[in-house]
């Protein structure tokens, strides 16, 4: 008695979606498991903060405010394990390119997070303090609260976060390219972006959340409106760097 095998159809093609999607997936969901302790860990550190400080007297400063710094260079690092992730995206298939622009759509979306977040716990510090009879004042500047122009605030940040972000890749990328010596003789043009901003994005006497205080560095002249048009042009340089840094990446032999 004879048996017949019958070969079932193959299954049709999974749609993945487009390179840059998936690429943007996977390291923005690296970020957001990240960064949902970083808030915490920041909630727990403002409450206690707040608790040492009036011990000692009545709080007449923001204590959220501090958390702009550790906000810039946390998600800085974070970019620099997106850049660390992108070999292993492009050997499961993702073209350079889509993991180049995956990874600068989290950049961008990580500031956008990072600073929402920040001006968005100022804003809910400063109903705290009054109610408690507190004053959420400036660090350096306690008769003025740094909820003052927020707007303004919140869009300084962005523009100071997007390029720490976009730094944090053109840092990885220069010492995966250059190797360890290399890499720390470019640091000054991998991170010129973060710089420059902190320094052309906002007014000189803006109030604080731009770019200005941020850093060292100062400009003496106000130029305006031209201030985030310069801010946006250096990140997008910075930005087009990456792509082209990205493109032309060649996996070292161990990982290819």
């Amino acid at each position: 008695m004879s048996t017949t095998t019958v070969a079932r159809p193959a299954p049709p093609p999974r749609d993945l979606g487009p390179h840059w999607r998936r690429s943007f997936d996977m390291t923005m969901g690296m970020c957001l498991y990240v960064a949902k302790w970083f808030l915490l860990i920041m909630l727990v550190l403002g409450v206690g903060a707040s608790l040492v400080y009036l011990y000692y007297a009545t709080p007449e400063v923001s204590i959220v405010q501090f958390g702009r710094q550790a906000g810039l260079w946390f998600a800085f690092s974070l970019m620099i394990m997106c850049g660390v992730m992108s070999p292993t995206i492009i050997m499961n298939g993702i073209t350079r390119v889509g993991v180049a622009v995956g990874s600068l759509l989290t950049a961008l979306g990580l500031a956008a997070l990072f600073s929402a977040g920040l001006v968005g716990l100022l804003l809910l510090e400063r109903p705290l303090f009054e109610a408690l009879g507190w004053r959420a004042g400036l660090a350096d500047g306690g008769s003025v609260l740094a909820t003052t122009q927020w707007p303004e605030q919140l869009l300084g940040l962005f523009l100071l976060y997007c390029a720490g972000n976009v730094s944090g890749l053109l840092v990885h990328t220069a010492y995966y390219r250059l190797g360890g010596l290399g890499g720390t003789v470019a640091l000054p043009l991998s991170l010129a972006p973060v710089l420059l901003v902190a320094v052309l994005g906002t007014r000189p006497d803006a109030v604080w959340g731009s770019g200005q205080d941020a850093l060292p560095g100062d400009l003496s002249l106000d130029l305006g409106a031209w201030h985030p048009v310069l801010a946006v042009a250096v990140i997008a340089a910075a930005a087009l760097a990456y792509l082209r840094l990205t493109r032309t990446l060649t996996l070292a032999p161990k990982e290819s």
